[in-house]
């Protein structure tokens, strides 16, 4: 009798902790059904919640395209492993703007060869302004070799997991730089672990300050359109973008990863091969227009079930187990009475 108390009890226990496991909600099932019509201007995408590890949405997230100016992120990454803070100076090495290295700079606001600037408003002006001769400001006043800069952007990305990724320059105009959706946002939050870098992507403005080569501030902006009004791209998120990046090269189409807190969660969208639309009769750019269509699904986002429910099915299971073996003791010992 007291056996089958035993059997008993712990049958009623294993049901309960199944019970209350639920199922496992698949929030990017919905959106799957209806993936042409969310990204319908770019050609990769994803977005990924990263406090419950959950991809939500992603159409071709392993497909290798160039990330343009994206690769400025991991540049960054590089320079704030060795100095997260940003503290001290460089001099703009004349290397950094030369045709070689830099085959497009801004004709009116640009570094100029042996410029001094410290190095966080050269971060703010290559992260914000996407200034390509900063890139290789950094990478000349960290090697003398340009090469051992990119091949450590290429060690992180394999450090990081980017199975997709090769890097060929600092600023991304080269069209041999090679990444994936799922790939940048491993480097995005990498990148946002740095306060440093959140700090300056979450800003719409910046100049240049006045220096051994430059008599007055140069101001500019960010390229970030869903952070600054652009009417293009009104959207009820632009509040809770907290930047990122954007890229655009003739081989790369618009690209754009977007990064925003809502809720208590943090969101991390990527867009690649985006292309221009008219809408009411006004061009506007398929990156942002597709990553305001990704934000709209997390509004009342649930993640998946998390890992203690699961602990919950496996204690159930052990104790389904241990029913069974105190049942098979019963039947033994019947047997030998």
């Amino acid at each position: 009798m007291k056996f089958k108390k035993v059997v008993l009890s712990a049958m009623v226990i294993a049901a309960m902790l199944l019970t209350v496991v639920p199922a496992n909600t698949i929030y990017a099932a919905d959106a799957a059904e209806t993936q042409d019509d969310i990204t319908p201007l770019t050609k990769s995408a994803i977005l990924y919640e990263e406090t419950s590890d959950t991809v939500i949405y992603e159409k071709n997230k392993d497909r290798q395209s160039q990330p343009a100016s994206m690769t400025k992120v991991m540049t960054a990454i590089i320079v704030l492993e060795d100095n997260p803070e940003l503290e001290g100076s460089l001099t703009v090495d004349p290397r950094a703007l030369k045709r070689f290295y830099c085959s497009w700079k801004d004709q009116e606001k640009h570094l100029e060869p042996e410029e001094e600037i410290s190095c966080y408003e050269c971060m703010k002006f290559m992260l914000l302004f996407s200034a390509n001769e900063a890139t290789n400001a950094f990478a000349f006043s960290m090697y003398d070799d340009y090469s051992d800069f990119v091949d450590r952007m290429n060690k992180k990305a394999e450090e990081l997991g980017c199975k997709n990724t090769h890097f060929a320059d600092t600023s991304g105009l080269s069209t041999l730089n090679l990444t994936t959706p799922e790939d940048m946002v491993k480097i995005c939050k990498e990148a946002m672990k740095y306060e440093k870098f959140r700090e300056i992507v979450k800003s719409t403005e910046g100049e240049l300050p006045v220096s051994n080569k430059r008599t007055e501030p140069t101001p500019y902006e960010t390229y970030l359109r869903v952070m600054t009004g652009d009417e293009r791209y009104e959207s009820p998120y632009g509040q809770y973008i907290v930047g990122i990046k954007t890229g655009w090269i003739p081989a790369s189409g618009y690209c754009y990863s977007c990064c925003m807190e809502k809720d208590g969660y943090r969101f991390y969208s990527v867009v690649m091969g985006g292309e221009e639309t008219e809408v009411d009769g006004v061009w506007a750019q398929g990156d942002f227009l597709d990553t305001i269509n990704l934000l709209k699904l997390t509004d009342n986002f649930q993640p998946p079930a998390s890992k203690f429910p699961t602990a919950l099915l496996i204690l159930g299971v052990i104790a389904l187990l241990f029913a069974a073996l105190i049942c098979a003791r019963i039947y033994v010992r019947r047997k030998k009475d």
